[in-house]
């Protein structure tokens, strides 16, 4: 299973961040098309407001121009980061790009078996039963 795992170890400028995400973009059109993502920022903290505009204004399209199908994205959150994330939380309009499928963590093991569990289901084949009468 692809998973394409990015860890800030600490907080990237912002043209290490855009080329890094610009080599992941570069492996995902010339060797596997990857729909499963972790991000993890516990060591990091947040990033910059710029960064997650440029994430949803050209990464995340130049993604589903790639493998024309939706995508999963795990972001692990440090605790403290996670919390103030629920404490300050206000309802925003929903996100721009219906093709990728969020979830957050504290944890990447546990990022990584949602990623993993969501691959499972997308590979199961479903049977319609047939009743007899």
């Amino acid at each position: 299973m692809e998973i394409l795992q990015v860890i800030w170890k600490n907080r990237p400028t912002d043209a290490v961040f855009v080329e890094t995400y610009l080599q992941g973009l570069a492996f995902v059109q010339e060797q596997v098309k990857v729909k499963l993502y972790c991000t993890d920022l516990t060591l990091s903290g947040p990033l910059e407001r710029e960064q997650e505009a440029w994430l949803n204004n050209h990464y995340y399209s130049k993604v589903h121009d790639t493998i024309q199908e939706d995508f999963f994205v795990a972001v692990v959150f440090s605790e403290d980061h996670f919390k103030a994330i629920v404490t300050n939380y206000t309802a925003t309009e929903p996100a721009e790009h219906s093709f990728i499928h969020f979830n957050y963590f504290t944890d990447r093991a546990e990022a990584i078996l949602w990623l993993e569990s969501e691959k499972k289901g997308r590979d199961a084949i479903m049977f319609p039963t047939i009743s007899q009468l």
